[in-house]
């Protein structure tokens, strides 16, 4: 093989290690979210771990590739055998949240699951530097252009997992084809790296043992076995209607009989569940919803036109034409993949809804794009207690919020909190930054028999005019306002809720 059809061999070996990593990374996140959530928390825990396991690999890799003794091949073996982990591991999330607590079992998660494979390949780039360099007049070079090609490997590995490949395929047959794709460059990697020719190599073969090699088969019989593990893994619990992975979350319909013995359909975000419907009529089946229609109506406050933050399977929006099928109702939800499944699955699929509007972005583009005025603004977007998105609670989008409101219109918003103790920290922040916004802020519970200290649904309703919310014969939550406004700048959300879990999280 001469030299230019080596080198060009190396850079692909480098750019495909640099792939699987990103890879790794964002399949791992969205893997550990139905534990961890998508915030702050979890995404710092396994971008840490990885780059972590990468300097600690390029550290040890480089050692090795000076002494010569273990072939690259070997430890893209490793990688590959060891990237089936989070296939084989998917209780590993729950048993550390359960052990460690939210911060250390999601940083313990992440170590389990992703530093090993992501420790071997952090040793590919200086083995292919210490191959490629002929002389020390030329290391500077060789060591940019192998860098250079590993992490054009992450940013194309970036892009089209999270574009491409993640949309396409079930987590575990992706992180299963990873790891098959790792096998398949072992098996590639001897004719272009020098270093550790000399070594004995799997199988018991002296020197680099290519595709004839006694290790050949076997390994090829792995590379094609894990994509086949990770296919056996992506299947369902019966009660699954349909799942999938959307660029925005993951996504599955179940229909399970509830303790009141109704079957209920439910719409999954990233482990939450952001709406339940009683398959028997297609009423709202989460209490928050059906306590929101009956404090509008109690409040004679019932409205015409209705601004819904957070559509999910439109449950509410559904509610609210069949409480009156005059209401106009404008909704905003960004996966335009959930709406789908909405028609498919749930009640809003059942007739036509002139009535109900649906806008495909972000919450925050659309109240500062909209002309509309409304009676109501209704943040629903507190689906999962571990992805409250922090940029619809801050002083500056409560403003937006306000300010599409019509003279004499009100704000409400499904919140989950607990009411005392160190997870309430979040509410009081919160509390404050509505009072920054709005003239009179009411909380009110949506079950006065939850313990204070449980995790429950809580209904703000708010107006930023005085005198337009009533008494209301509703029992308020015991909320103090304290802290700082949350804002753009400064919105530890993250934070805040994972003290939820540090008093331990309980619904009742």
């Amino acid at each position: 093989m001469d030299g230019r059809a080596r080198r060009v061999g190396a850079f692909a070996l480098a750019f495909g290690s640099g792939f699987a990593v990103l890879t790794i990374e964002i399949a791992g996140a969205r893997l550990i979210a139905p534990v961890f959530g998508l915030s702050v928390v979890p995404w710092t825990a396994v971008i840490g771990v990885i780059l972590a396991a990468l300097a600690a690999g390029s550290h040890v890799g480089g050692r090795l590739a000076d002494a010569g003794r273990i072939p690259l091949r070997r430890l893209l073996v490793a990688a590959g055998l060891t990237a089936a982990l989070p296939v084989l591991g998917t209780e590993v999330p729950w048993l550390a949240r359960s052990a460690l607590g939210f911060i250390p079992g999601a940083v313990a998660s992440a170590l389990v699951l992703f530093a090993p494979p992501v420790f071997f390949l952090g040793a590919v780039v200086p083995y292919l530097v210490r191959s490629e360099t002929e002389d020390l007049a030329s290391v500077g070079r060789r060591a940019g252009d192998v860098s250079a090609a590993a992490t054009a490997g992450s940013i194309f590995g970036s892009f089209a997992t999270g574009f491409v490949l993640l949309p396409a395929m079930p987590l575990p047959l992706l992180l299963g084809a990873t790891a098959g794709a790792l096998l398949l460059m072992a098996l590639a990697a001897g004719p272009f790296v020098d270093v550790g020719r000399g070594a004995p190599d799997v199988g018991g073969e002296v020197g680099d043992a290519g595709p004839g090699g006694r290790a050949a088969p076997l390994l090829l019989a792995f590379a094609l076995a894990l994509p086949a593990l990770g296919l056996a893994a992506s299947g369902h619990p019966p009660d699954t209607l349909h799942a999938e992975q959307t660029p925005y979350a993951a996504v599955a319909v179940t229909e399970r009989t509830w303790a009141s013995g109704r079957t209920v359909r439910e719409l999954w975000q990233n482990g939450g569940s952001s709406s339940a419907e009683y398959v028997d009529d297609g009423a709202p089946a989460h209490l928050y919803a059906t306590t929101s229609l009956a404090l509008l109506d109690s409040a004679g406050l019932f409205p015409g036109r209705v601004l819904v933050l957070g559509g999910a399977a439109l449950t509410l929006p559904v509610a609210f034409e069949r409480r009156d099928p005059g209401v106009r109702t404008d909704v905003v939800e960004i996966d335009p993949r959930v709406t789908d499944l909405a028609q498919e699955y749930f009640a809003f699929g059942s007739a036509p809804r002139p009535g109900i509007r649906i806008f495909h972005e972000a919450g925050r583009v659309h109240l500062r794009e909209t002309w509309e005025r409304y009676d109501l603004v209704y943040l629903d977007v507190f689906d999962h207690l571990l992805t409250v998105p922090w940029t619809m609670v801050t002083r500056e989008a409560l403003a937006d919020m306000a300010g599409v409101l019509a003279p004499g219109g009100v704000f409400m918003a499904n919140v989950l909190s607990p009411l005392e103790g160190p997870g309430a920290d979040f509410l009081a922040r919160f509390g404050a930054t509505l009072a920054a916004v709005f003239a009179d802020v009411r909380i009110y519970r949506t079950d006065a028999t939850a313990d204070l200290g449980a995790t429950q649904n809580l209904l703000v309703l708010a107006a930023a005019e005085p005198g337009v919310l009533p008494a209301l014969p509703w029992i308020e939550a015991p909320v103090v306002a304290d802290g700082a406004p949350l804002s753009d700048a400064w919105a530890p959300v993250e934070y805040l809720q994972a003290k939820v879990f540090a008093q331990g999280l309980r619904w009742r």
